[in-house]
């Protein structure tokens, strides 16, 4: 049957191939090239103004007539940072979970002739967070400054930490953020007014051994504020809120139990007092970042553009160990000839491992085989832990594939099984703790010692951190983080017995920077990075020197389902990833052993020299490329 001729046309326009307007293209072109002058012209500016601001910083602001709350104000930090705002004028909020201590401030406070109001509240109970909160507003006003404060430090390594420790860390160090900030932001906005200043460390910079919990806790901060800062500045509304994210040094307050150093003058033990005032003076100056000292900060962000090793050779030139008690001439002789000796072997070192570096991004590491290996995917029932599952029996590994849902997990063993590959399937909540216990038993019963694990599920919920639900943020960490504890607690050990294994995580490049709509999924990726981080620093600095080694993997969007609305502006510059391609970047760089990789490759390194720039410079680069994904709402 024909179409009348007026249905027949338009429908053969829609047939036919649209061909690209010259007018449009040159357009496109002209208007892409203006973006770039206008980029690299305000860029410039904000790097001479990042420069200024060394020599001359920005006035401090006038906080006498803001209301601050801050966290943990019962002692330490908490206590000297309540004293020291009230001195400027400033109505403080004390919250603490202990009575006794918190009175105590709001108490000194007063005496002093200062405001002051005392709060009991369990910082990790949002039902009692928000009722504290509504109590707060009705007695004494909105909340304009925000100081996440309160923390604990457990101090061994991970293998001895408890499961109720770690959850404890970080119930009390990333999740009581989430809470306050969705109770109190609210009102900031309204009011068009606030500020948040969040307490990481410089363990939220790097990773230590003993503090394997504790840094993943600091680098969740780090990614909470950072992508935190950026929704608010996405806001159309464009809301006057101001964030600022401190990484102390360890400071003498009882949580550093057993401190140790080298050079006591160059890296001292910082005073409570002093850290306050530190803290104070980068909110009211309205800086973005701060370390205490301040070179630690800039130290970091340099010492990223080199290879690990490089990082490592400094941290054990700084941080050796308790210094001798004796004090005589020839002693200090002694060590003065020592330190001569240790300088001239770091840099001989240093010029070796970065030649190295540059060699191998020429010339890459062989493979290793994994034909002996038994590799655990979790996650393997779907997406990238399906494709990891299959490309790893392609090259003769035995794979364990685990997942929650028993018919996926089956397709993915029963598909392997039919290209005659080897792997066995387990249903396992990598949420808990004890079935990942009683599966590993099983497998190392019914398979052998796992050799390499794959922590790779993961969940992602796209939406701004108001729109998140307590139930989606708990569930966020349960999965991207808490399991990753659980499985390295239970396969590390043998794994060290066997003095044989490889740990490979998968962050994210939302694990780098912190993106809109992503929030508590930047916090959950920055915690793994840190995690990685300090546990590698714990097996490096183990006297056994066990031959595990660590590979992080930071993906960009993959085509899996999780992005449902990603957005970029140059698709052929950042095109989502295949989850194949993704796999084949990941068992590439385990075999040879990198320790870090972005997918693709040019990502890790952008950001990392990014990071020597202001963060205005870094956010105009950001708005060019504009690249990142909408609320799923």
């Amino acid at each position: 049957m024909e179409l009348p001729e007026s249905l027949d046309t338009p429908l053969k326009l829609l047939r036919t191939p649209l061909q690209p307007n010259p007018g449009v293209q040159l357009y496109n072109v002209l208007l892409i090239l203006v973006d770039m002058m206008v980029f690299f012209a305000k860029a410039t500016y904000n790097i001479v103004m990042s420069l200024v601001h060394l020599v001359a910083p920005p006035e401090a602001e006038d906080i006498s007539q803001d209301v601050v709350l801050i966290t943990g104000a019962g002692h330490g930090m908490g206590k000297c940072l309540a004293l020291q705002y009230a001195a400027f004028g400033t109505t403080v909020v004390c919250v603490d979970i202990n009575e006794k201590t918190n009175s105590e401030t709001v108490t000194e406070i007063k005496q002093g002739g200062g405001k002051a109001f005392g709060y009991i509240c369990d910082v990790t109970s949002r039902a009692q967070i928000v009722e504290m909160v509504q109590k707060v507003k009705q007695q004494v006003g909105v909340v304009t400054i925000l100081v996440n404060n309160a923390g604990i430090m457990p101090t061994h390594p991970l293998l001895q930490q408890t499961e109720q420790e770690i959850s404890k860390t970080f119930q009390i160090n990333v999740m009581a953020h989430f809470w306050l900030i969705q109770t109190l932001l609210p009102d900031m906005i309204q009011k068009n007014r606030g500020h948040i200043v969040a307490l990481s460390s410089v363990a939220g910079l790097v990773g230590f051994k003993n503090l394997v919990p504790y840094c993943g806790t600091k680098f969740a901060v780090r990614g909470i504020m950072e992508a935190l800062a950026e929704e608010i500045r996405a806001d159309p509304r464009k809301p006057n809120i101001k964030f600022t994210s401190i990484y102390p040094y360890m400071v003498d307050t009882g949580l550093c139990k057993r401190p140790h150093t080298r050079f006591p003058e160059l890296m001292k033990m910082v005073k409570p007092e002093d850290a306050a005032a530190a803290i104070i003076d980068a909110q009211r100056r309205g800086l973005v970042e701060a370390s205490i000292p301040k070179y630690l900060l800039y130290l970091n962000t340099f010492m990223r553009n080199f290879p690990l090793k490089n990082g490592q050779l400094l941290g054990d030139f700084l941080d050796t160990g308790v210094n001798s008690d004796l004090a005589n001439a020839g002693v200090k002789i002694y060590n003065l000839v020592i330190l001569i000796v240790d300088i001239v072997v770091m840099l001989v070192r240093w010029i070796y491992y970065t030649l190295e570096a540059l060699y191998m991004v020429a010339v890459p590491p062989k493979p290793e085989s994994v034909a002996k290996d038994i590799v655990l995917v979790t996650g393997a029932g779907h997406g990238i832990g399906r494709c990891l599952a299959q490309q790893y029996a392609q090259l003769g590994a035995t794979v364990v594939c685990l997942d929650i849902n028993d018919k996926m997990n089956q397709e993915t063993v029963s598909g392997i099984k039919k290209e005659r590959g080897n792997a066995f399937g387990y249903v396992c909540d990598v949420t808990n703790r004890e079935q990942i216990i009683e599966t590993a038993t099983k497998i190392k019963e019914q398979v052998g010692v796992v050799t390499i694990l794959v922590n790779n599920a993961g969940i992602m919920p796209t939406h701004t951190l108001l729109k998140q639900t307590e139930g989606e943020i708990r569930k966020t960490f349960e999965i991207n983080v808490m399991a990753h504890f659980w499985m390295l607690q239970t396969y590390l050990p043998d794994m060290i017995q066997k003095n044989r294994g490889c740990i490979v995580a998968l962050s994210s490049i939302a694990g780098l920077v912190g993106l809109n709509n992503l929030v508590p999924y930047c916090g959950s990726k920055h915690a793994v990075r840190g995690i990685m981080e300090a546990c590698h620093e714990e097996i490096r600095m183990d006297a056994r020197k066990p031959n595990i080694k660590f590979t992080s993997v930071y993906p960009y969007m993959v085509d899996t389902g999780l992005c449902k609305r990603p957005h970029m502006r140059f698709p052929n510059l950042m095109r989502l990833v295949k989850p194949e391609e993704a796999a084949a970047a990941i068992i590439d760089a385990q075999r040879r052993g990198l320790i870090d990789v972005s997918i693709p490759k040019y990502l890790l390194y952008l950001n990392t020299f990014v990071r020597l720039f202001p963060l205005k410079a870094a956010n105009l680069l950001r708005d060019f490329l504009d690249s990142g994904v909408e609320s799923d709402l």
